[in-house]
C-alpha cells in the first residue's frame, strides 16, 4: 500500500520494469513466433524427407533423367581396376540414350577417382569400392557391391557386368532390344569335368548345397534381369559356401576362381529355364592361358568384326587333364566338340529364335582405340 494525496492505493508490482499488458503482448508474440518456428521446421524436415531421394540422385547422378521406356533402364556396371581407357568409346555407345541407361563403377585401386574433366557420364558415378585380386572371393564381392547399388534404383530393369578392357559391339538400340526382348538372364554355365581334376569342387564343402552335378562353370560378364539381380544380392547360403572354398584354396596356395562358378550355379540352381546358359561376351581363349588374348591395334580388321558379330554357333570344347613328364597340360577330347547344355544345337537360341551370341567383346587394348572411334559407324553401328 502507498500512500498517493492523502490516499491509499494499491500498486502491483511491475515484471521487469514493464507493465503487465505489454508482458503478456511480448510473451504471446514469441509463442506465435515459437509455434510458427516450430511448424516451419517440421514442414521443412518432412519435405527434405521426401525429397531426399532425388537430392541424393542430383548430388551423385547428375541432373535427372529423361523419363526411361516402359521396359526400364540398362544399369551398366564398370569393374575396373581404376582409369577406363576405352570411355570414349562408350560415351559415344551412351550418346542420345539419357534415361535409359545408369552406370556405375566399382575400382579397386584404393582411394581412385576420375578427374573433374574426365567423361561426364563416368565422372561422380563411383561406388565405393575395396580390393579386387584376381581368383579370389573379393571378385565376387565386387560384383554383389555393384548390384546392391543398382537394385536400388527401381528404374533399373537390366544389369551389365562389363571390364575396362570390355567394348559394345552393337548400338544402343541393337544391345537394349536384344536384352529387353526376353525374359531370361545372360548368364554362361556349363558342366565341366576339368573343375573336378583342377579341385575347386570340393565336397566336404560345397555339399549339401552344391552337389558335384550341379557344379557349374562359365564367364564371370553377365547379363542379368531384375528378378536375378535381386536374389543373388539377397543370397548368403551360397555366399558363405563359395567363401569357405576360397579360404580353403587360399590356405594350400590355390585359387579359387568363384566368379567363375558363384553367380552362374545359384542362378541354374534357383531358375534353371530362366538363363541362356551362353555368354554375350566375347573372349579369345585359344591359347588356354589365365587371361584371354588381348585385341591391340594391328588385330584390328573390318574382317575381324563381321566374323565376332556374325557368330551365331556357341560350342563348348571339352578339356581334360593329361599328365606329361610330370606336369599337367590341356589336351582337347578324341571326340568333336560338344555343345554347351541347352544351347540348342550349339546355336545362341533364346526362346526358340537364333540370335547373334555376342553384344559385347574383351580384351581390347587401349591402341586400339583410334580404329575404334574411326571406324565405330560402320563396323560398330554407332
Amino acid at each position: 500500500m502507498i500512500s498517493e494525496g492523502g490516499r491509499l492505493v494499491d500498486k502491483k508490482p511491475l515484471k521487469g520494469y514493464l507493465p503487465e499488458r505489454i508482458c503478456r503482448v511480448i510473451c504471446s508474440l514469441a509463442l506465435v513466433f515459437l509455434l510458427s518456428f516450430l511448424v516451419s521446421s517440421l514442414f521443412f524436415y518432412l519435405l527434405t524427407a521426401a525429397l531426399s531421394p532425388l537430392l541424393t540422385s542430383l548430388i551423385r547422378y547428375g541432373a535427372p533423367a529423361e523419363p526411361a521406356d516402359a521396359g526400364g533402364r540398362i544399369a551398366f556396371m564398370f569393374l575396373t581396376r581404376g582409369p577406363l581407357p576405352l570411355a570414349p568409346l562408350w560415351e559415344k555407345f551412351f550418346q542420345g540414350h539419357e534415361g535409359r541407361y545408369a552406370v556405375y563403377v566399382h575400382a579397386s585401386q584404393p582411394n581412385f577417382t576420375f578427374p573433374s574433366n574426365f567423361s561426364p557420364v563416368f565422372v561422380d558415378r563411383q561406388i565405393p569400392g575395396g580390393k579386387v585380386e584376381w581368383g579370389r572371393m573379393s571378385v565376387v564381392a565386387a560384383e554383389r557391391r555393384l548390384l546392391a547399388y543398382a537394385v536400388t534404383d527401381k528404374r533399373n530393369e537390366y544389369f551389365v557386368l562389363v571390364s575396362e578392357s570390355c567394348i559394345p559391339l552393337w548400338s544402343f538400340d541393337y544391345v537394349y532390344n536384344y536384352i529387353a526382348s526376353t525374359h531370361i538372364s545372360f548368364v554362361e554355365a556349363h558342366t565341366d569335368p576339368f573343375d573336378e581334376a583342377f579341385g575347386r569342387y570340393l565336397p566336404d564343402i560345397h555339399m549339401p548345397a552344391i552337389r558335384r552335378k550341379d557344379f557349374l562353370k562359365g564367364s564371370q560378364w553377365f547379363v542379368l534381369q531384375r528378378r536375378h539381380a535381386e536374389l543373388v544380392v539377397q543370397d548368403t547360403e551360397h555366399y558363405l559356401v563359395h567363401s569357405k572354398s576360397c579360404q580353403w584354396r587360399a590356405q594350400h596356395s590355390k585359387y579359387c576362381c568363384s566368379d567363375e562358378h558363384y553367380l552362374q550355379i545359384l542362378l541354374a540352381l534357383k531358375d534353371p529355364a530362366g538363363i541362356s546358359r551362353f555368354p554375350v561376351t566375347l573372349a579369345d581363349w585359344s591359347q588356354w592361358r589365365f587371361h584371354p588374348e588381348t585385341y591391340y591395334s594391328h588385330n584390328m580388321s573390318d574382317a575381324l568384326f563381321k566374323t565376332i558379330k556374325s557368330t551365331k554357333h556357341f560350342i563348348q570344347y571339352r578339356y581334360y587333364w593329361k599328365k606329361f613328364k610330370n606336369r599337367y597340360s590341356y589336351i582337347e577330347h578324341p571326340k568333336k566338340p560338344q555343345p554347351a547344355p541347352t544351347v540348342e544345337n550349339g546355336f545362341c537360341a533364346v526362346e526358340g529364335t537364333v540370335r547373334n551370341c555376342f553384344l559385347f567383346a574383351r580384351k581390347f587394348h587401349v591402341s586400339s582405340l583410334p580404329y575404334l572411334l574411326k571406324n565405330s559407324q560402320h563396323v560398330l553401328g554407332f
